[in-house]
C-alpha cells in the first residue's frame, strides 16, 4: 500500500499545480521505508521499484528548482531522500544510468542568490549526495567521472564566490555557514583523491577549475585555507605532464595564480608529506 501511495504521489504534475506538500509526503515516505528494516518481502518489492522511485524523484528535483521558494521546504528534502535511497541502495541499484540521473537532477539545484540558511542547506544537501555516491557506488565513478566533478565544481565555484573577503561581514553566524562549507569541499577533495582509480586523467582538469575560480576572487583566509588543503590533495596526484600543460595550456593571469600555488604546494605541502612518508616507512 505504501509503494502504491509513493507511486502516485511521486507525480510531477501535482507539484506544478502547487500541490507540493502532498508530494512531500510521498517523498518523505520514501525517505522512511528505506530506512526501515522490513520483511523480505517488501524489501525485495521497494528495491524493485527503487529505480522508478529515483527516475520520478530526479524529475521532481529538475522541477521544483525552477521555482526558489521551493528549495528550502521541498528541494532539499527531496535530494536528502534521494541521498537516503543511494546509501541504502549500495550493491542493489544495480544500473549504473540510475545514480547518473541523480547527478543530473544535482546540477539543477539553486546555490546563486541565496540566504545563508537556504544555500547552507542546499550545499549540504549535494555534498551528502556525491558523499553517498563516492562511498557506496565507486563502481558508477568511473563511468560518471565527468558528471560527478561538474556537480562538485558548482560546488567548489559557488563557496569561492559566498567566501570572498567583504570587509565588515567577513564575521558572524552567516560567515561561519561559508566556513563550514569550505570544510566540506576540503572533504570532498580527500575523498575524490583517495578513489585517483576513478579520476585518473582528470586531476589537471580540476586544478585548472580551481585556479580558474580562484583568479576572480580574494578569498577570505579562513575560507582559502581549507580549499587550498583540499586541492593540495588533487596535487598530489598530478604527474610531471600534467604540470606542464598547466603551466602551457593556462592564460597568463590564471598561470602566474597556478604557479604561486605550485610553489606553495612544493614548499609547504609536498616537503611535508614527504616527511611524514619518510617518518611512517
Amino acid at each position: 500500500m505504501l509503494l502504491l501511495m509513493i507511486r502516485d504521489g511521486l507525480d510531477v504534475r501535482k507539484l506544478r499545480a502547487g500541490n507540493w506538500k502532498e508530494v512531500l509526503s510521498a517523498v518523505i515516505t520514501v525517505k522512511l521505508l528505506s530506512s526501515c528494516q522490513l520483511p523480505e518481502s517488501c524489501w525485495k518489492a521497494l528495491w524493485l521499484i527503487a529505480p522508478q522511485i529515483i527516475s520520478a524523484m530526479g524529475f521532481l528535483v529538475r522541477s521544483s528548482s525552477l521555482d526558489p521558494s521551493l528549495t528550502l521546504p521541498f528541494t532539499v528534502p527531496t535530494v536528502t531522500s534521494l541521498t537516503a535511497l543511494l546509501r541504502q541502495g549500495e550493491g542493489l541499484i544495480a544500473n549504473p544510468q540510475h545514480v547518473i540521473l541523480v547527478l543530473g537532477a544535482l546540477q539543477s539545484l539553486p546555490l546563486d542568490h541565496l540566504s545563508p540558511t537556504v544555500y547552507n542547506a542546499s550545499f549540504l544537501a549535494i555534498h551528502e549526495a556525491l558523499f553517498a555516491i563516492i562511498k557506496c557506488h565507486r563502481q558508477v565513478i568511473s563511468k560518471a567521472a565527468p558528471s560527478f566533478l561538474n556537480v562538485f565544481y558548482r560546488l567548489v565555484a559557488s563557496i569561492m564566490q559566498e567566501g570572498r573577503q567583504r570587509g565588515d561581514t567577513d564575521s558572524g553566524v552567516d560567515s561561519d555557514v561559508y566556513l563550514q562549507c569550505s570544510r566540506l569541499t576540503e572533504r570532498m577533495y580527500s575523498h575524490i583523491a583517495a578513489t585517483p582509480e576513478s579520476f585518473t586523467a582528470l586531476p589537471a582538469f580540476m586544478v585548472a577549475q580551481y585556479v580558474t575560480e580562484l583568479q576572480k576572487v580574494t578569498l577570505r583566509p579562513d575560507v582559502k585555507l581549507h580549499l587550498t588543503e583540499g586541492i593540495y590533495c588533487i596535487m598530489d596526484l598530478c604527474m610531471e605532464q600534467d604540470i606542464k600543460f598547466l603551466r602551457a595550456g593556462l592564460h597568463t593571469g590564471v598561470r602566474e595564480v597556478f604557479n604561486e600555488l605550485h610553489s606553495n604546494y612544493i614548499h609547504y605541502h609536498k616537503t611535508q608529506r614527504q616527511g611524514e612518508d619518510k617518518y611512517t616507512v
